[in-house]
């Protein structure tokens, strides 16, 4: 969500309450979508997908041809940049978000549940995308973030009935998949009505509010104002302390790192 006019200042920190629960995928697409180089490419040529629709109304995508433009940018394919995390579907590659959470597909007996299936389907929105080597991707779409899951083994669309197992590939030690397996879950929370932020979280949430701000060509003290309220930065910007235009300085800094190629390391941050 980007800032048009100063006249948004006294609502924007609450335009950015979407981003609270933002998973790693989530966070590396709010950046990366901000760099013009990456919209140009984006818009220059549609993706070339098939699409469909499946039994629980889960959204089938097919990627027909190998998109190398969007793999330069670690995507599979480009989705709109216009579009947030939350709004559009969004596939790392595997080269660029190594870490991501895999399912082992197999044959399911008479007697079994598919546990991941039944949850997934039941709070969620699932995207199912097939790309251009055959393999297969899906994201889970919560009220909040997004988990994108790789798959291995039978796939998910041979007719027949198969059952998904948590897998640990990619992973060093089991205590970090454990972890990661954690904060997937929050994908199926219920929309918060108070966002609830983690200090890392609201370190990248205010990176991102710093660069629309500079974008939108707001000024050091203007984009102050958006965190701290306009009576605050009055008086600090008249005092003799320089931290809050350095901390803005900073923040700015930082977005424009993630932007422009930084956030592919939030691939491997844990949030």
């Amino acid at each position: 969500m980007l800032i048009r006019t100063i006249e948004d200042l006294s609502d924007m920190l609450v335009r950015y309450n979407y981003t609270a629960n933002l998973s790693r995928g989530n966070w590396a697409w709010e950046f990366a979508r901000r760099n013009p180089a990456l919209r140009d490419d984006a818009y220059a040529v549609l993706p070339q997908l098939e699409t469909g629709t499946a039994c629980h109304g889960i959204k089938l995508l097919k990627l027909v041809e190998q998109d190398l433009a969007a793999e330069a940018w670690g995507l599979l394919y480009f989705p709109d940049p216009g579009q947030t995390a939350l709004s559009t579907d969004v596939f790392w590659s595997d080269q660029t978000f190594p870490r991501k959470i895999a399912v082992h597909v197999r044959e399911r007996d008479p007697d079994e549940v598919d546990e991941i299936f039944e949850k997934g389907t039941r709070l969620c929105r699932i995207v199912h995308l097939t790309d251009a080597a055959g393999r297969e991707h899906f994201l889970v779409k919560g009220a909040n973030c997004s988990v994108q899951i790789r798959c291995s083994g039978k796939s998910l669309l041979c007719g027949e009935p198969v059952k998904m197992e948590f897998s640990v590939s990619g992973f060093d030690c089991p205590d970090e998949y454990i972890e990661t397996l954690k904060r997937a879950h929050r994908v199926y929370d219920p929309e918060a009505t108070s966002p609830t932020w983690s200090r890392k979280g609201l370190g990248y949430r205010n990176a991102l509010i710093a660069l629309d701000a500079f974008e939108a060509g707001m000024t050091y003290r203007e984009t102050a104002m958006i965190f701290y309220g306009e009576d605050r930065v009055r008086k600090d910007w008249a005092g003799p302390s320089s931290a809050m235009k350095s901390e803005m300085a900073r923040l700015l800094t930082k977005g424009q790192r993630l932007r422009d190629g930084g956030y592919r390391e939030l691939l491997e941050e844990n949030l």
